[in-house]
């Protein structure tokens, strides 16, 4: 299949090149809001790495935390420090708010699969799903949907129980620290006002769209509240439940990614080094003192050498490729490290409990008619934006682990609203971007030829179900073995079965009763001989059709039976940190990287005050 994300890249590329000296072509630009994304991003030069050199630090990985981390530490001027990324700069569709959808499949995105388990997936060609992970400055940040959330109080408090020194009251700070809020309102009401800062380098928006998509905000925020989803201020605010418009890492029109937000205000350090294009296959790890000292690294021009830390090496390439480079560097469970013939340094539970939020999908049919495609050119009004109305919400169910889910969400919903006459682009991205077999996008496209769909996510926050990361060989450009593990657990199956029949209930709130809008039935392998609305057709449903959210987490976790301790110091190890999605002993409730930044933050805070610096 013709890869348009590949073409879409290399056209902006090209105008982004062209743009500079052709007025014709910046008046267009200026007629999409497209001109302060599309110029030239000005990021961090490449520093020529040489075989032998020595830093203070060495960074791992320019992502979410890598970035962050890095950036900290260069603040101390006394300190060396290097940044290896393995991609290159952000394309200008990264950078456009709008166009995240061009990211996967490209040279900008690792193209790893996760695979499912035998019974699992069946609507997954090949039994996997792709798992999206950005290759290139601000790693995932740079590729992601740019939502920002933070999770619940609860979240960190049970870090906090595994962890000291990560309950709320210590990570909040950090998120204050990050966080640049453009949304006005959430100043309005004094309860908001105080879990947020204008501050941070980390733009985060919620800005004001098209009366058109507006009225569509409105339409699905009321039929929510209707079958019991409140509405709220926001989601990021001191009410745990309930749903609104959410916000996002851009502003004036371009990505905040911790590329944009970090890495480009301090390019100009003396003491910051950043080599692009620069893979580490390896890590340096004295076997007397059981001390990790440097780094064996493969350059883009296909030279492979040796630099060296002084203090610490950190690892922050997230959680697929951090347990990676930790099992060809001799640290991880000691029947893999055997069955590889790998030299053992410690036996940590290294890639055991990966963790992610899967998704289930769900289309609801709105109203008939081309009329409403006209949300589908309104999108060129959006570029600089937020592309098609968007809503999420959190919520439980009550009847469904009560305990548990007392304080923090069971689940979240993403509502996308789609206009009439888009067939075939959701088609196009069902296949593309979430790998489901012809029969299922078909069945979703086709009620989207002549009728509004609304397109919803149903997130399940806190499975029971763990997955894992490893590796299939010694080869360190071989991809890592991921198993996502959904619902080995079996519990999971009936407590998502039953968030996805309460999400079904919208189809009967008035505007859609209105309109004769109905819950999509998709053709669903493996479901065929199931009726339609039972429980014994959601059970085989959500096995059969959920995806991810591209949450992956919890692969090197913090506590004493972890990877890590409180410190983010590897056991066993020293001179070694991991400062990255990887060290969650808990999946967050909601999108992944903001805590991520977050942990880049304080981790650099505690890497300064072991040093005596803070």
């Amino acid at each position: 299949m013709l890869n348009l994300n590949v073409i879409t890249n290399k056209v902006l590329g090209f105008i982004q090149v062209r743009s500079r000296w052709k007025p014709w072509m910046q008046w267009m630009l200026r007629i999409f809001a497209l001109s302060q994304a599309i110029t030239p991003a000005g990021w961090p030069a490449s520093y020529h790495l040489k075989d032998g050199d020595t830093f203070d630090f060495i960074v791992v990985g320019a992502g979410s935390a890598g970035a962050v981390v890095a950036t900290r530490l260069s603040e101390v001027y006394h300190w060396k420090v290097l940044l290896l990324e393995a991609g290159g700069d952000p394309p200008p569709a990264s950078v456009i708010p709008s166009f995240f959808g061009f990211l996967a499949n490209t040279e900008y995105d690792w193209n790893y699969k996760g695979y499912l388990d035998p019974g699992v997936g069946s609507t997954h060609p090949g039994g996997y799903i792709p798992i999206t992970r950005g290759k290139m400055l601000g790693g995932s940040s740079s590729n992601n949907y740019e939502i920002y959330s933070r999770g619940v109080p609860k979240d960190y408090d049970e870090w906090g129980d595994v962890a000291p020194g990560w309950n709320w009251n210590s990570v909040m700070p950090y998120f204050l620290k990050l966080e640049g809020m453009k949304d006005s309102s959430v100043f309005e009401n004094p309860r908001n006002a105080q879990l947020h800062s204008r501050t941070g380098p980390v733009a985060v928006s919620r800005p004001v769209s098209n009366r058109y998509f507006q009225q569509i905000d409105e339409i699905v925020l009321n039929s929510y509240e209707e079958i019991g989803v409140k509405r709220v201020l926001e989601n990021n605010g001191p009410e745990i439940f309930g749903i609104a418009r959410p916000h996002f890492t851009f502003a004036n029109g371009r990505r905040s990614s911790t590329a944009e937000s970090y890495l480009r205000p301090a390019k100009n350090r003396g003491n910051f080094f950043i080599t692009k294009h620069a893979r580490v296959i390896k890590v340096h790890i004295d076997p007397r003192s059981l001390r990790a000292h440097g780094v064996r690294v493969a350059l883009g021009n296909g030279d492979i050498i040796n630099a060296y830390a002084r203090n610490e090496v950190i690892l922050s390439l997230g959680s697929i490729d951090t347990p990676k480079l930790l099992i060809l560097s001799g640290i991880g469970p000691k029947e893999t490290l055997k069955k590889f013939k790998i030299k053992p340094f410690a036996d940590l539970p290294v890639g055991k409990r990966l963790q992610d939020h899967l998704t289930v999908p769900l289309a609801i049919t709105g109203r008939k008619g081309i009329g409403t495609a006209i949300q589908n050119i309104l999108i060129s009004a959006e570029l600089d934006s937020y592309p098609t109305p968007i809503q999420c919400g959190f919520f439980k169910l009550n009847h469904t682990h009560s305990d548990r889910f007392k304080h923090k969400p069971q689940f979240q919903i993403f509502n996308i609203h789609i206009g009439a006459t888009a067939a075939a682009g959701v088609y196009y991205g069902c296949q593309t971007i979430a790998n489901y077999d012809k029969r299922f996008c078909f069945s979703i496209g086709n009620a989207n030829k002549i009728r509004e769909i609304d397109f919803t996510s149903l997130v399940f926050l806190h499975p029971l179900s763990r997955g894992s990361v490893s590796i299939q060989s010694t080869n360190p450009f071989d991809d890592p073995v991921i198993k996502l593990g959904y619902f080995r657990n079996r519990k999971d199956i009936r407590s998502v079965a039953e968030g996805v029949k309460f999400v079904t209930q919208i189809a009967q709130a008035s505007f859609y009763r209105s309109v004769g809008g109905r819950v999509v039935e998709v053709d669903v392998k493996g479901c065929e001989n199931l009726k339609w609305g039972t429980d014994a057709y959601w059970d085989c449903y959500v096995v059969n059709t959920a995806t991810s959210l591209q949450h992956p987490v919890g692969t090197c976790p913090m506590g004493p039976d972890g990877v890590v301790n409180e410190r983010l110091r590897v056991h066993h190890i020293d001179g070694l940190r991991i400062v990255d999605a990887s060290i969650m002993p808990e999946i967050s409730s909601g999108n992944t990287n903001a805590p991520v930044i977050m942990i880049g933050e304080k981790a650099a805070d505690m890497i300064k005050e072991d040093y005596g610096v803070l």
